[in-house]
């Protein structure tokens, strides 16, 4: 066996393998023996037809499972040989054909290991928000809950469409006054200032009126993820069907008792909300510790990642969106959501989850962090009760659950070695807010005269 390495790039190498002219002779016969065996050809015993019959029926059959055998025996020892370390299957790609007494050649594209120096990993420095519920927080998540229980009903009386109303509409969109078929809807269900469908389409239905129709422009940018109408000019022919509201339910007993036994009253309610706010903000704050963290290992080591690692992780990336879409009965398609725009606006978080799952591998190895059998049981359990055969039981546990558990020790670990900082919430909140209404006021004077976008 022959083995060239040839550099296609940082991470990516392509092996040229060839296999000797007596190696492919030996497989060759060494396969028709026991065809010979297998089958029944008429006019001869089994186990005897000649050769030369065998070839003239199944050569195809043949040279398809000697070249895979072939492959199969060869690539780890060419692997070996070249020194490399995978991080995915090859690509196996321009294999000749199988040929009796000449050389079997074929290449190999693998993505290996970037090579890089781990960046000071302990001690990095990282801020702890000091987590705080205000009064007025609570306030909003209750008259939220009360919201989400409220019922909808069609409004009495005779009024415009106003924000926060529930309208049923048909529409149609027009590009350069031609009607297209996807921007076509009846008895869509659209509620007003919620920001699902279009900020300007919903602020041009506020003041319509039951049965009244009209035309709403909408211009999209170039990156709209629906590749229909990007960089395009919608015309939006809408009509107003009916107009719903939200009836709020009466704050009684009956309304309380919905949220458990320890909830007698409104202040029980809000204190309840109150509780689980804290503990939202406070694995948020985690979450925000984490994400610092992450972000200045990033900033301490750069190198090239593999590409088929990208397009792997945007897969992932993509299917969880369809996940969601179907859980909501919509999927691409239905949503106008192009594929490959999809991925083109995710592409750049995918590279950073691809380069950070290799910088915290490579820690894991130099502090010995591996999962332990308690950090298993809670995903052996899920496991346990699904569909999964065997074979495919091993694939999830090898290739997603340990290297997820993995990480997630590794995080843990460079947490407890971090410098943490207690910033107060409050206090950075309001110096944000200033912030914001300094540049506001900049932004008016350099902006005044200017027409609205």
């Amino acid at each position: 066996m022959k083995v060239t390495v040839e550099d296609l790039g940082p991470v990516q190498k392509e092996l040229k393998i060839e296999i000797s002219p007596e190696k492919v002779s030996k497989e060759l016969s060494e396969a028709y023996k026991l065809l010979s065996k297998q089958v029944t050809v008429r006019g001869f015993r089994k186990g005897k037809t000649p050769r030369s019959v065998l070839e003239r029926m199944y050569a195809d059959r043949v040279n398809a499972q000697v070249a895979e055998s072939l492959i199969k025996e060869s690539l780890p020892e060419a692997l070996k040989e070249a020194n490399l370390s995978l991080i995915l299957a090859p690509e196996i790609k321009d294999f000749s054909k199988i040929s009796d007494g000449k050389p079997f050649t074929y290449s190999a594209v693998v993505d290996v290991w970037p090579e890089f120096e781990l960046p000071q990993y302990k001690g990095i420095e990282i801020e702890e928000p000091e987590v705080n519920v205000t009064d007025e927080e609570v306030e909003e998540q209750f008259n939220a809950l009360v919201r989400f229980y409220a019922e909808v009903k069609d409004v009495e009386e005779d009024r415009p469409v106003k924000e926060g109303d529930i309208v049923v509409i048909d529409y149609e969109g027009f590009i350069d006054e031609k009607p297209v078929e996807e921007l076509k809807e009846e008895n869509y269900y659209l509620e007003v200032g919620a920001g699902n469908f279009n900020e300007k389409f919903e602020s041009e239905l506020i003041g319509m009126e039951k049965g009244a129709e009209k035309d709403i422009e909408i211009s999209y940018p170039e990156d709209a993820i629906n590749e229909l109408v990007a960089g395009k000019s919608v015309r939006y022919h809408v009509k107003v069907k009916q107009i719903k509201q939200r009836v709020l339910p009466e704050l009684n007993e009956e309304f309380i008792s919905r949220f458990g036994k320890d909830v007698k009253s409104v202040d029980d309610l809000k204190e309840k909300l109150r509780k689980q706010l804290l503990k939202d903000k406070e694995e948020g704050a985690k979450a925000a510790m984490r994400r610092q963290l992450l972000d200045k290992l990033l900033e301490g080591v750069e190198f090239p990642v593999p590409e088929r690692l990208v397009e792997e992780k945007l897969k992932q990336m993509v299917d969880n969106v369809t996940a969601h879409l179907y859980e909501r009965g919509y999927d691409l398609q239905k949503a106008q959501i192009s594929e490959d725009r999809l991925k083109e606006k995710m592409r750049e978080d995918a590279e950073r989850q691809v380069k950070l799952e290799l910088i915290l591998d490579k820690i894991a190895d130099k502090e010995e962090i591996y999962p332990e059998d308690k950090d298993m049981e809670p995903y052996y359990s899920q496991l346990a009760g699904s569909s999964l055969d065997k074979e495919q039981l091993e694939q999830a546990i090898v290739g997603h659950i340990i290297p997820k558990i993995r990480s997630q020790k590794t995080v843990e670990f460079l947490l407890k070695n971090a410098k943490i900082k207690k910033i107060d919430e409050t206090k950075e909140s309001q110096d944000n807010q200033d912030d914001t209404e300094g540049d506001s006021k900049k932004q008016d004077v350099n902006n005044s005269g200017a027409a609205e976008s």
